[in-house]
């Protein structure tokens, strides 16, 4: 088995490809002089080393663009990247985590992370630290924890840490750290929404056509629909004899040019029985102030109207 070595096809080949280029130079074997014969192999080996130098001017282009496309990967990724030391000293951390901590990247080499950290999650911190760097398999954790910017302000931020255990060199936690404050806002918006939306006045939500999309429980109390039997309707199910087709206009029209209409409506209930109803209808808008879909309310005021 012959034993190869790195580089040597290459270089076979580059000396094939330079013999190519002087091929019309070269003198022939039988009548050459031996200074012909050198002079025709050193101008062969002259343009074999030209061809290595292109070669490896291409490999140092390649390699630096690599480079610039790591560093462009890790410090404007959009999440921060940083390296903990098993002391919880910052050792390493990207530009996008600097923007997030909200401080110069000189001034967080070497600064304890712990200290951006919130009061309420430090102690958390410290055991998931601890147990993230002492024990003998650690496997990737995330967390959420609440932390600091330099004013004091306080923000969200989900964590995923892997230990790291160079060979010749101690263990160290890679972070990405990743802000989480707008989706904790818009949960507990979500939460505080379910809570609302399941109040003693019956709501119901519809599309731009009228479609009812959901109800709440108070709505079925109020009118006898179920949810099964109001969902794909439109709120005319409600309609009573009580008001006339000029009377649904004007609302549709304060709907449709100020997204909003209030007032007195008869409704009618599943078993026929017609009743009043303080009511308010809004509309909901995207972001290029588009309606895209009503919200109404209703407050059964039977018992405080008298009906002769």
């Amino acid at each position: 088995m012959t034993k190869k070595y790195p580089g040597l096809e290459t270089r076979q080949t580059l000396r094939t490809e330079a013999e190519k280029l002087v091929v019309s130079l070269s003198p022939e074997q039988l009548t050459a002089q031996p200074t012909e014969i050198l002079l025709h192999e050193l101008l062969v080996h002259k343009i074999e080393l030209e061809m290595q130098n292109e070669e490896l001017r291409r490999a140092q282009t390649a390699i630096e663009e690599a480079r610039d496309r790591f560093v462009d990967l890790y410090e404007f990724a959009p999440v921060g990247y940083i390296t903990i030391t098993r002391d919880g000293l910052i050792s390493e951390i990207n530009l996008t985590g600097a923007s997030l901590l909200k401080m110069d990247r000189t001034k967080l080499l070497m600064r304890r992370f712990s200290q951006f950290v919130a009061v309420p999650d430090k102690d958390r911190w410290y055991r998931l630290f601890l147990n993230l760097m002492t024990i003998a398999t650690a496997d990737k954790q995330a967390f959420d924890l609440q932390m600091l910017h330099p004013d004091g302000a306080v923000f969200y931020a989900r964590l995923d840490c892997l230990r790291n255990n160079p060979a010749n060199a101690e263990p160290a936690l890679r972070v990405t750290l990743t802000d989480v404050s707008k989706s904790k806002q818009i949960e507990q918006e979500l939460r505080i929404a379910a809570t609302a939306f399941e109040s003693q006045q019956g709501i119901w939500v519809t599309d731009t056509h009228g479609v009812i999309l959901k109800v709440n429980r108070a709505f079925t109390k109020i009118t006898g629909f179920s949810a099964e039997e109001a969902l794909g309707q439109t709120p005319s199910l409600l309609i009573s004899d009580r008001h006339d087709q000029a009377f649904y206009a004007a609302l549709w029209h304060s709907l449709k040019t100020i997204g909003t209409w209030q007032g007195e409506l008869w409704n009618r209930r599943k078993n026929g029985e017609v009743y009043p109803a303080w009511t308010s209808i809004t509309a909901v808008y995207n972001d290029d102030d588009l309606a895209i879909y009503y919200v109404g309310m209703q407050n059964d005021i039977s018992q405080l109207t008298f009906n002769p």
